[in-house]
């Protein structure tokens, strides 16, 4: 990596997801477990919104609820499991989306998901790991599949092996790569980009990745693999 790959890098991303516009500049539900499943389910197939609409409006609602001010956190899965059987989530939270497939609605997708992870052990962030069990409980939910899950996991401020790899496929594209980085190289450039922009390494982290889950592209695929190393960005993300 070198300067010029920064510099390409940055101004990617002035272009593609420009602060003014893009709406995931901010380090996801870190320590706010109910948050991140809430945004996990309310964001599929479905606009972010602003900070006073959509996914943001939802979980201000949820937190009015609570009476959780600012600065506390949203982490007992346990308060959301509660309206398993209880219909007037959806109206608390001021949507009736619905989950794909239509099976219900996104909240109570929410309180069945949160309600499975309990049971699985999960009650709150600290909890929330890349397992089979807990990836099993949230897919148990109809409409609910591995990519609510992956973004859960994320959302909580974990890094699993998919999120690696596509943080590398977004530094490939940013700084024009003709090969596809390793996750230590993208790791380096994502670090060396937030300390050009001024911006902590979560942040930019979460804004990356919510660009890339939407804007893959197919001639990605034709570039060279090299293998991944381990998390390279877990201590900075």
């Amino acid at each position: 990596m070198d300067d010029t790959d920064v510099v390409r890098a940055v101004e990617f991303i002035g272009a593609e997801l420009p602060r003014e516009a893009w709406p995931h500049w901010n380090q996801g539900w870190p320590r706010e477990s109910e948050a991140a499943l809430l945004d996990a389910i309310f964001s599929s197939r479905a606009a972010y919104g602003t900070p006073k609409t959509g996914v943001r409006a939802v979980v201000d609602r949820w937190r009015t609820h609570r009476s959780v001010a600012a600065g506390e956190h949203l982490d007992s899965l346990s308060a959301l499991a509660a309206f398993t059987d209880r219909g007037e989530l959806a109206t608390i939270l001021g949507n009736r989306q619905r989950v794909p497939g239509n099976y219900s609605t996104k909240a109570e997708g929410v309180a069945r998901a949160a309600k499975a992870l309990v049971e699985a052990g999960c009650r709150s962030s600290a909890d929330v790991e890349d397992t089979e069990s807990l990836r099993s409980a949230v897919v148990s939910v109809p409409g609910l599949g591995p990519r609510t899950f992956e973004t859960l996991v994320f959302l909580s401020g974990k890094l699993t092996a998919t999120s690696i790899d596509l943080l590398a496929r977004f530094a490939t594209e940013a700084s024009n790569s003709e090969e596809l980085l390793s996750s230590t190289g993208a790791a380096e450039l994502l670090v060396a980009v937030s300390d050009a922009m001024g911006i902590d390494i979560q942040t930019l982290t979460h804004a990356a990745w919510r660009y890339q889950r939407t804007a893959e592209q197919p001639r990605r695929s034709k570039k060279t693999t090299t293998p991944p190393a381990t998390d390279p960005l877990a201590a900075t993300a």
